[in-house]
């Protein structure tokens, strides 16, 4: 059903001559040395997006409605047959994995609203379980590296706008990372590879940026410019950088800056891009783009 279509692309960026470059063959090249190349993974005419790569750099997770609803579905890396996780007449969306690989966790409509479920992959056949359950709507679930909590968006107590919250694997109830006035959206939180800070969207200052803060909550720093759209952000395996998506050129592309904010953000798409997301050895950013009927997914080697 899913065919690996090849190198479908090559981009090359020029290099810039650097005044007083340092000759260490250690030292990284500059951004503009980069050579990404572009590969289609998936191509059937349906909505394929929202990847994410297994720990062990297997199988890429994703949202399909190939079978006439959003459910949830795996492939392996180098593309082939999917294979459905979920098969529930709601809308299953947004699934990552547990640091291990063993689970996933994603928000669903079963109930009514988005509410946060865990599936075990390790006993096939059975049922998601919630872990969280009100009358808000809960998203965009997050794994913590020490496999302790999730981080995920919720509108709880605040009529207009999100906020990030924090809930244990174990359950229990959830507690508010970020606390903003009402019409403020924080969304998709993603955690560093050190589980020290959360990175996250959020309009609070006019335009939607890229932010992180603490696991408590505090040290707000903001990461991307303002003057355009920037979200869906995902820390590099390394904690160095953040890959994220913005309309900065006029069209989503998938951008990737340094996690401190230092420095100017680099454009690793030219063709559209959306929802990146890191392969575990950092060589490749995973993300949805559209085709020419519907978003499937891609791939970009970023070797540097």
């Amino acid at each position: 059903m899913r065919k690996f279509l090849g190198l479908a692309l090559f981009l090359v960026f020029g290099l810039f001559l650097m005044a007083g470059c340092s000759s260490d063959d250690s030292t990284a090249p500059p951004p503009a040395a980069r050579i990404p190349v572009v590969a289609q993974i998936t191509d059937n005419g349906n909505f394929e997006s929202n990847p994410n790569i297994s720990p062990d750099g297997q199988w890429v997770l994703f949202e399909s409605d190939v079978a006439g609803n959003m459910d949830i579905y795996r492939i392996p890396v180098e593309g082939g047959t999917a294979e459905p996780l979920t098969t529930d007449p709601a809308f299953d969306s947004a699934a990552e994995w547990s640091p291990d690989g063993s689970f996933i966790v994603f928000e669903s409509e079963r109930s009514g609203v988005k509410d946060i479920y865990v599936l075990d992959l390790s006993n096939p056949g059975s049922e998601p379980v919630a872990l969280t359950s009100s009358v808000a709507n809960d998203g965009s679930p997050n794994w913590s590296p020490n496999n302790d909590f999730i981080v995920f968006e919720s509108n709880r107590d605040k009529p207009g706008g999100s906020d990030i919250w924090l809930v244990s694997v174990a359950g229990g109830e959830p507690q508010r990372l970020t606390t903003t006035e009402n019409g403020i959206y924080n969304r998709t939180p993603n955690w560093s590879p050190d589980g020290t800070r959360v990175a996250f969207e959020s309009n609070r200052d006019g335009y939607s940026a890229i932010y992180t803060v603490n696991n408590m909550g505090l040290g707000l720093i903001q990461v991307t410019p303002y003057g355009a759209y920037s979200g869906h952000p995902d820390w590099s395996p390394d904690g160095e950088e953040i890959a994220y998506e913005s309309t900065r050129t006029g069209l989503s592309e998938i951008f990737v800056i340094a996690a401190d904010g230092s420095g100017e953000p680099f454009q690793v798409t030219t063709s559209g891009g959306f929802w990146p997301a890191w392969s575990p050895d950092g060589t490749r950013i995973y993300y949805g783009n559209f085709g020419s009927s519907d978003a499937n997914l891609w791939v970009v080697n970023v070797d540097w």
